[in-house]
């Protein structure tokens, strides 16, 4: 038919012709009908558009047949709706009454409308998506092609077909809703880690995060595990959205021993950096201890990835599925972003750790620095005014230093300093904390010590340096000995006193004997 005026009964005759084609026009017979009629082809695409969005709405999930009187009563609708529309257009351009043509739809119900397709009852299902915008069309149509597979993808100047060997449109649109829904929940998970990691540098939070988070992506099991120092193995997330079950497999784990961890699969991923995904683990060849903990807790699918930089493999991330589920190749990407992604939080978080450590770090004999010093200090007094337990204090000396520089070089001195902090790093607890305050002078901070307790570590320190042979084991001769002087922090006093009184109980110690511990006293010092 050729239109020869841009008119409401042309757009009729029009839409008349494409019903009497096919009750689901394709993409190819929509194509045809806009170059035919291009000066109609908004109306056209929005029809169809509309039409089958009645259809699909009036569809249960597993019809399969179209009843004819409905489709009917639904394609009369959709005509009507669609020259109505175009009539409220035309006469916004024209400037004129639309009521003549509005009393012409309503006689629609009159004509018959044809809804038996030519080729039969075996087309494929198609759904359009209709948009003015051709560009916008193409990009989008570029989209689905990498995400609907097994679809044919069409664009044509405004629309998107999507072509499926599913006869109904609705199982297909559905199917194609849950394939885009889970694009958008991965976007959202994406978007979530992005700003936690931008906004907390805190290991343990960001790989707790992760494993949560992507179970609403992956597999209902999560863990993140790292390698340590000589390679050694730990867990250092977990996450199931059944916490009984998680609880059951890590103990199953722990008493399968490390062959239930140190397999072919862990080589595979942090020697070889080879991902895995493994879609039926009950069909799969596996190690006996693996095998028994996915027949235990009933464990269907496996996917792993390396989470690594560059330069090394930091540890990896590895998700499981249980019933019905089985990962794909999509899931395999969303897990390598989710690894990558979390491997640079990790190096970030080194980076920011390391940063924190310089600041508070003496970068020569690797204890802590002044500023650090008086920071513990404010913090541990204010501990033992709040929680009534006893603080103690140690300054220490290095005997005959400037002797030492003048004789042998700073070089050997800075040495003498690098094997004294390493002495007193040794000989006190965790709990304890040691300083560099600056030149030959250390300090120690004994949280929970009283003075008895704080003489004894002192006698320990004498001990341990004087029979260190700290010059003969850097290629030289000589004695290296230190004085100390202590006190203990009386309640509701100030860091400051106490760092006075060990300071005068250490000159007391300085000036007798040297290789000597004093404890500060208030009659000796008046």
């Amino acid at each position: 038919m050729l239109r020869s005026e841009h008119t409401p009964a042309a757009l009729e005759d029009i839409l008349q012709e494409l019903l009497t084609i096919s009750n689901r026009p394709t993409t190819r017979q929509l194509a045809e009908f806009v170059q035919r009629y291009p000066d109609f082809g908004n109306e056209i695409l929005s029809f169809a558009s509309e039409w089958t969005l009645q259809e699909l709405l009036g569809e249960s999930e597993m019809a399969h047949e179209i009843d004819e009187e409905l489709s009917q009563a639904k394609a009369h609708s959709a005509l009507k709706d669609a020259l109505t529309r175009f009539d409220r257009d035309t006469a916004s351009e024209a400037g004129r009454d639309t009521g003549a043509v509005l009393d012409k739809t309503d006689d629609l119900t009159a004509r018959p409308i044809s809804t038996t397709p030519r080729d039969g009852n075996n087309q494929p299902a198609t759904i359009f998506i209709v948009g003015a915008d051709a560009e916008h069309c193409k990009e989008l149509s570029n989209i689905l092609q990498g995400r609907v597979a097994a679809d044919i993808i069409t664009a044509n100047s405004g629309i998107v077909g999507i072509t499926s060997a599913e006869r109904n449109t609705g199982v297909l649109y559905r199917r194609l809703l849950n394939k885009l829904e889970h694009q958008v929940h991965r976007a959202e998970l994406f978007s979530q880690l992005i700003r936690l990691f931008s906004s907390s540098l805190n290991t343990d939070e960001l790989l707790e995060r992760v494993v949560s988070k992507s179970t609403e992506v992956l597999g209902d099991t999560s863990f993140v595990v790292l390698s340590g120092e000589g390679g050694q193995l730990h867990l250092e997330a977990a996450f199931s959205t059944d916490s009984d079950r998680l609880i059951k497999m890590l103990v199953t784990t722990v008493n399968l021993g490390k062959k239930a961890i140190h397999n072919e699969l862990m080589a595979d991923l942090l020697v070889r950096r080879e991902s895995v995904l493994i879609s039926n683990l009950l069909q799969a060849s596996l190690t006996s201890e693996m095998r028994s903990i996915v027949e235990k807790h009933g464990i269907s699918s496996l996917l792993a990835v390396p989470i690594q930089t560059k330069e090394t493999v930091l540890g990896a991330f590895v998700s499981l599925a249980t019933e019905s589920k089985a990962f794909t190749s999509d899931d395999m990407a969303t897990a390598t972003a989710l690894a990558d992604f979390t491997a640079i939080a990790l190096e970030n978080a080194g980076l920011f750790a390391q940063l924190q450590r310089s600041a508070i770090t003496d970068s020569l004999t690797g204890a802590y620095n002044t500023r650090f010093f008086h920071e513990v200090l404010g913090r541990e007094t204010a501990r033992a005014d709040r929680y009534s337990t006893p603080l103690s204090l140690i300054m220490i000396d290095v005997d005959t230093f400037k002797h030492i520089n003048d004789t042998f070089g700073h070089v050997v001195g800075n040495k003498v300093l690098t094997q004294v902090a390493r002495i007193l790093a040794k000989t006190v607890r965790n709990t304890d904390f040691v300083f560099r305050c600056g030149g030959d002078e250390f300090a120690v901070i004994l949280p929970g010590t009283e003075v008895n307790g704080a003489m004894h570590v002192a006698e320990k320190i004498l001990h341990r340096v004087d029979t260190g042979e700290i010059l003969s084991s850097i290629g030289y001769s000589g004695p290296v000995t230190v004085s100390i002087g202590l006190s203990e922090y009386r309640q509701a006093g100030h860091f400051e006193t106490l760092v006075a009184e060990a300071d005068q109980a250490l000159y007391r110690a300085k000036r007798s004997s040297k290789n000597c511990a004093r404890a500060f006293s208030p009659a000796e010092n008046v």
